[in-house]
């Protein structure tokens, strides 16, 4: 690609964009009490590691990984859950498994299992934030429906149901975050002093092993599987570059552990603008070097007070439906395979657990197949 004024500006646009769609999810993890200054730790690992592997899909606080993460209330039966699904990306990646995973599984199913991620999307950004600011969220969801069904662009339908929704929270309510409720993180900038690195914000997060902790990391490395495979290939059929899906897989792996273990969120791939615009891999990089420092400087905190994070309703319901329930369900059906797609989309819906939807169709494909169904 030719380095131009005009690419310029379209690569630095993308990865803008792309940055603040990051910091409204962020916004979402820091609602759910998750740390934000280890998450940029995650990130910077995912910048070195996309650069050597020359992915074009970023990392970002991924609103399906972050929704059924949080449904674990338990930090530390949560934080179990994580690292066994982040040890599993990194087993998965490193032997090349993630196309035998998903293979194994049958792309019907892992599109339901997806299609049912969706519709639990939309179910928490349409009630659950309608219940904690029922005004916001309505803004957010009407600005986010309208912006779609206009431009039909992910970027421009956050940011413009995000930034109209916060100015309403701001101004009109004149309403602020309260920020009390989330001890523990600071945000002093000053990472280069010893008390930077004592606050409660790197004190590490003991798991706890239990029946709901492996429960929770399979329906998590489910997701991860399905998320990984499909946003990692349409990144890389619209940007032109080949996708590397194995490279992708360890990158999330490991960006997940230094994260995790002190109470970050956990990162995923996400549809990303960069994708599209000039020097892809770059912009992938760029995305997420740009979150990685501001966490680390604690910035995300401060951008969070001003950022209510029912201003994502909106884009919860269109991702939610339009981005991914609607693609997964469309090609799932048209496989042929509908009745393993839609066993495995209704359970994902019903049990708000991918692993359950997915281990359901799994054995409707096997268990059909033996007797000819």
């Amino acid at each position: 690609m030719p380095f131009t004024a005009y690419n310029l500006w379209l690569f630095a646009l993308a990865v803008l964009f792309v940055a603040v769609n990051g910091l409204t999810q962020l916004s979402y993890a820091y609602g759910m009490g998750f740390k934000m200054k280890p998450t940029g730790v995650g990130f910077l690992v995912a910048a070195i590691m996309g650069a050597f592997a020359g992915v074009t899909t970023p990392l970002s606080g991924q609103a399906a990984m972050l929704t059924v993460s949080g449904k674990i209330r338990n930090m530390n039966e949560r934080t179990a859950a994580l690292i066994i699904a982040g040890a599993g990306m990194v087993i998965l990646g490193a032997f090349g498994l993630i196309s035998q995973a998903v293979a194994f599984a049958g792309t019907p199913v892992v599109m339901g299992m997806m299609a049912g991620v969706g519709l639990m999307l939309a179910e928490v950004g349409a009630i659950t934030m309608w219940r904690s600011n029922t005004r916001t969220s309505v803004i957010s969801i009407i600005v986010a429906l309208l912006t779609w069904g206009l431009t039909r662009n992910l970027v421009y339908t956050v940011a413009i149901s995000v930034l109209l929704a916060s100015l309403d929270y701001l101004f009109i309510q004149k309403r602020r975050v309260d920020m009390l409720d989330l001890e523990g993180q600071t945000e002093s900038p000053r990472f280069w002093t010893r008390e930077y690195w004592r606050t409660d914000d790197w004190q590490f997060i003991k798991p706890q092993w239990n029946a709901a902790s492996i429960i929770g990391a399979f329906s998590l490395l489910a997701l991860s599987i399905g998320v990984t495979s499909s946003f990692g290939t349409i990144n890389a059929n619209i940007s032109g570059v080949p996708a590397n899906l194995d490279g992708l897989t360890l990158m999330t792996g490991l960006a997940d552990l230094p994260s995790i273990l002190f109470g970050g969120a956990p990162l995923a791939s996400i549809i990303s603008g960069t994708a599209a615009a000039p020097w892809p891999v770059l912009g992938a990089v760029m995305v997420m070097v740009v979150l990685g420092v501001l966490l680390i400087l604690g910035l995300v905190i401060k951008i969070c007070k001003y950022i209510p994070y029912e201003s994502i309703a909106g884009f919860l319901v269109v991702i939610g439906l339009f981005s991914t329930f609607i693609p997964n369900v469309t090609g799932a059906f048209a496989t042929g395979y509908s009745g393993q797609a839609a066993v495995a989309m209704a359970v994902t819906a019903i049990t708000k657990n991918p692993f359950f939807g997915l281990l359901a169709g799994v054995l409707v494909r096997y268990i059909g197949g033996f007797f000819g169904i």
